[in-house]
């Protein structure tokens, strides 16, 4: 960990180099969000990491359609991409009943995961892993909360939960089980280890779903003050 007890990564892994390949992708797929509603646009301006423009039509779909949860959440997502954790929690809190949707518990734990508050992560995960046990991708990202407060023994327990590719379900888009292993290995100084797995994930799933997965395991594996790409150390051992 850094001095800051963050954990880092070092520069110029495989992650990296799949991760670059994002906007071509992006740019082959993204239809034109001049014919979206003012939420679809939002969401499309999202996923293309285009916050700014993402958070102009949220506001716009957040007037047509005042307190609709998926608006809100969506709303949250922009602004914690944005860096704006406070005005993020604020729109989530009020959402956040026992009858509310999963989600809502999801976008607070990545609230928190971003803002490196792991323990609070790990409430919101767990709460959200409680209403939906078998979700592959919640328990992924209770496994770096755990490893965020340097529990490696729970860590290890949730990334049992999960399973690798299997070629008889085509429809199997998680990649969890290999990015819960990548980040384990990582979390213990074996780089090679995670950027095999991590390649195992491309090899099963493809270059988009492994993507998709990328973004939050460098997010989290690099330290709130320097980028990614930058040359850094990696974790000590448990």
């Amino acid at each position: 960990m850094n001095r800051k007890g963050c954990p880092v990564i070092p520069s110029m892994t495989l992650g990296l180099l799949l991760l670059s390949l994002t906007p071509l992708l992006r740019a082959q797929d993204a239809p034109d969000n001049q014919t979206l509603t003012p939420y679809g646009a939002a969401l499309l301006d999202y996923k293309t990491d285009r916050y700014k423009d993402a958070l102009t039509a949220i506001n716009e779909a957040e007037n047509e359609k005042p307190g609709d949860p998926a608006t809100e959440i969506l709303k949250a997502r922009i602004l914690t991409e944005l860096g704006d954790f406070a005005g993020a929690e604020q729109v989530l809190r009020p959402l956040l009943t026992p009858n509310g949707p999963v989600q809502i518990e999801v976008a607070l734990g990545d609230l928190f995961l971003r803002k490196r508050s792991f323990d609070s992560a790990a409430k919101y995960y767990s709460l959200a892993l409680q209403a939906a046990p078998n979700d592959p991708d919640i328990t992924l990202k209770l496994v770096y909360a755990k490893i965020g407060v340097s529990d490696f023994v729970e860590a290890q327990r949730y990334a049992s939960h999960l399973t690798p590719f299997d070629s008889k379900n085509p429809y199997d888009d998680h990649a969890s089980y290999y990015f819960a292993r990548a980040a384990l290995a990582q979390a213990t100084g074996k780089s090679e280890e995670a950027d095999e797995d991590i390649q195992n994930a491309r090899t099963n799933y493809g270059i988009t779903v492994t993507n998709r997965y990328l973004k939050t395991y460098l997010q989290f594996f690099s330290p709130p003050d320097k980028d990614a790409s930058t040359d850094l150390t990696p974790l000590r051992k448990p």
